[in-house]
């Protein structure tokens, strides 16, 4: 991996948000953006496995569905907090000393969403999933970079996070419902640029870091965030 700043090789890329994303200073067709918002689009996937699906695993499969290739595609899903609808239940049968479902749990763990994905398209390449507070969506675009330096094809990447339930929403921001895809690979027609110093702000912003990339994208002069362990910069090269 070469230092900051890194070139991230942009295929295409694609949104969803469940609220109207105009006022956030993103409208739809601008930056070669697929955006959309309200409810997603998985009418691709059958019935019976659609019921199965959250909301966060919807928005993956929306924004997935749109920019993907067909044959295999080496995926990286980034989350900062999952499942955590799914989550809190299981806990709360735990609390009550109640025996957990296993299908709830098998579809509560970090890597359900990309897994879903991967049985729906019967893609059979590498798929990773990860975590790092709030500056996931950051270090989950620099996992996808570095998987994509291990070999020729390109690579997805997701990260999608919904709003936390009520027990969990008051010492973190309650969460944003919004999904980001962006396929790397070349050759790219745009590149993106990203970079990160070291910094200690006094509060997390309420934005995550995927609006401000996201901004970047839409052609905005660049998006910056700035977390309590670092400082993230995106823009178009």
């Amino acid at each position: 991996m070469t230092p900051w700043p890194l070139e991230i090789p942009l295929l295409r890329a694609a949104a969803w948000f469940g609220e109207d994303p105009r006022p956030l200073g993103l409208d739809p067709g601008t930056g070669g953006l697929d955006l959309a918002w309200g409810e997603p689009d998985v009418a691709f996937v059958e019935p019976l496995q659609r019921r199965r699906l959250s909301r966060l695993a919807r928005a993956f499969c929306h924004c997935a569905q749109r920019i993907t290739p067909e044959g295999d595609v080496r995926v990286v899903f980034a989350s900062r907090h999952g499942e955590a609808e799914r989550t809190l239940t299981i806990l709360r049968d735990l609390a009550a000393a109640a025996e957990v479902s296993p299908t709830l749990f098998s579809l509560s763990v970090h890597n359900a969403v990309p897994g879903i994905w991967s049985i729906l398209k019967g893609n059979r390449a590498a798929a990773c999933a990860l975590a790092a507070g709030p500056e996931t969506f950051g270090w989950g675009l620099v996992e996808a970079l570095a998987a994509l330096g291990a070999g020729p094809a390109p690579v997805l990447f997701v990260y999608a996070d919904d709003r936390l339930p009520a027990p969990w929403a008051g010492p973190t921001p309650a969460g944003l419902p919004h999904a980001v895809a962006l396929l790397l690979g070349a050759p790219a027609g745009r590149r993106l640029v990203m970079g990160r110093t070291p910094a200690t702000a006094a509060i997390e912003p309420d934005l995550p870091q995927s609006i401000h990339c996201l901004r970047a994208l839409a052609g905005a002069a660049g998006g910056a965030w700035s977390g309590p362990d670092g400082t993230w910069e995106w823009q178009l090269a």
